[in-house]
């Protein structure tokens, strides 16, 4: 695991709770009561797993969030994303939420950003399959963390025009800006960049990494979009953020930003700030 991944990994971790299993369904009335299903597989790959959490009277018009863990993209998993899975659910009783595996970029396995991107389609597209069964819309909104942040914008932006609406938590947003990501940071010990062409599949370039920017992909089009970030964030740089926020608005893109004195990561206030604004935003364009 490099220095990034491990740093992330722990952060995220730390603040990681168990889910709560909510009641069994009841399969022969009319009320459809809480249901969990654990490591539903929407693929051949181990990692081809998510967890569904579907919410009491729900029907075809219940929403979905997606959630998308962090790492730099080298690490991490599901479970790290389910502080946040408890949080939402408190806020928000009647949204159902998926927390997705997605394959970890790796030089060994031939694994980079595009299949990454195959995962979270390949996600989408068996909630989009079973939406009937598990009787829910097919309206999707992503969340995601630090890397999962970035792949969430990314992934709407780029590939998928039918999801609603994302929420990054200090994401990259600007995988281009070498100059700070090539430079040694005191608080890992080490650069990032190293890490970074693993994910893009190749060493430093700028139409490359330009196009997994989501800083770079921003268009009218582009979907609603909701921003958080640490001022003192040491991985990610909140000018990246801020920038973000300002060339959507530029082009006319619904969004919002909001900033914590936090590092990389958000304590337990911030988090229902963080969850309670996501609930409005995305019931706004969902």
């Amino acid at each position: 695991m490099g220095f990034l991944a491990a740093a992330v990994w722990a952060v995220l971790a730390s603040c990681t709770s168990e889910p709560v299993v909510p009641d069994t369904p009841d399969v022969g009335g009319s009320q459809l009561k809480d249901t969990v299903f654990y490591n539903v597989s929407y693929g051949a790959h181990e990692r081809h797993r998510y967890d569904i959490y579907l919410p009491k009277g729900r029907s075809d018009s219940t929403p979905v969030v997606l959630m998308i863990h962090g790492g730099a993209w080298k690490a991490g998993q599901k479970e790290d994303m389910n502080y946040y899975v408890n949080q939402l659910r408190s806020v928000w009783s009647d949204v159902a939420i998926v927390n997705t595996n997605y394959r970890l970029a790796s030089n060994a396995e031939n694994i980079h950003h595009n299949e990454i991107m195959a995962d979270l389609d390949a996600a989408v597209a068996h909630l989009i399959a079973n939406r009937n069964s598990y009787q829910i819309s097919s309206r999707i909104g992503l969340f995601g963390a630090s890397a999962g942040g970035q792949l969430a914008l990314i992934y709407a932006y780029r590939y998928n025009p039918d999801i609603r609406c994302v929420a990054s938590l200090f994401g990259p947003t600007i995988i281009s800006d070498w100059s700070w990501y090539s430079s040694f940071n005191p608080w890992l010990g080490s650069s990032i960049g190293e890490i970074l062409t693993e994910y893009v599949g190749m060493p430093w370039d700028t139409a490359a990494y330009n196009a997994v920017s989501p800083y770079w992909n921003i268009t009218p089009t582009t979907q609603p979009t909701l921003l958080f970030h640490g001022t003192w964030d040491p991985i990610v740089p909140v000018y990246q953020s801020q920038w973000m926020y300002g060339k959507l608005i530029q082009s006319a893109v619904a969004a919002e930003y909001y900033e914590y004195p936090a590092f990389h990561s958000f304590d337990d206030t911030q988090s229902l700030d963080v969850v309670t604004r996501t609930k409005t935003f995305f019931k706004k364009y969902m």
